[in-house]
């Protein structure tokens, strides 16, 4: 393990609570050493990403993965990154940081909510951006940023609603990132 690699992963354990208290505590089980590969660059081949559910498809680098979450939700990333978070996640102390290109983020839409802007508020709360709001076609988006003040990162976001308007679907990703920017640029819609 190279000191880089080596000092994110104490990072990372430290920011996810693997080291918890002081003394003895019980219960706890040992900590698994997930090592941090070395970096693999995003391939020029690309893959469409589609998730029927919410009707939604992009192209990504063929050699991206795709993790599932619960309802619908996705993160797509380097498959080192991913190689990472499934150790971390198998030696049960979940994941922390932002290491996915595209978020793919599912809330349910407020009742009283009239339009993507006021559902975006009703569901985050802690939003004091700006969002701009996109026509395209007969397709409404919401566009917004703010900074992910853990990581250092300003984040894009691109909101809408499912075809049925009851689920809000957000896909968020790393401001200069051309992995998101390959996703964005290629969006499709049902």
């Amino acid at each position: 393990m190279t000191p880089a690699s080596r000092i994110r992963a104490i990072a990372l354990a430290a920011a996810i609570g693997v080291f918890g208290a002081v003394g003895a505590t019980v219960g706890v089980r040992p900590a698994i050493a997930c090592e941090y590969g070395a970096w693999v660059e995003p391939s020029r081949e690309t893959r469409r990403y589609e998730n029927t559910q919410l009707g939604v498809a992009f192209q990504i680098p063929a050699n991206y993965r795709a993790m599932g979450r619960q309802g619908g939700q996705a993160s797509i990333m380097n498959p080192t990154n991913y190689d990472y978070i499934q150790c971390i996640t198998r030696s049960g102390y979940g994941e922390g940081g932002w290491f996915a290109s595209v978020e793919l983020n599912v809330d349910g839409v407020p009742t009283g909510s009239r339009g993507l802007e006021q559902a975006i508020r009703a569901n985050h709360t802690w939003l004091d951006s700006q969002i701009q709001l996109v026509r395209e076609g007969d397709k409404e988006f919401a566009v917004y940023t703010y900074t992910d003040h853990h990581d250092e990162i300003e984040v894009v976001n691109v909101a809408f609603f499912t075809p049925d308007r009851r689920r809000l679907v957000t896909l968020s990703g790393p401001e200069n990132d051309p992995v998101f920017q390959r996703a964005i640029a290629t969006l499709e819609l049902r």
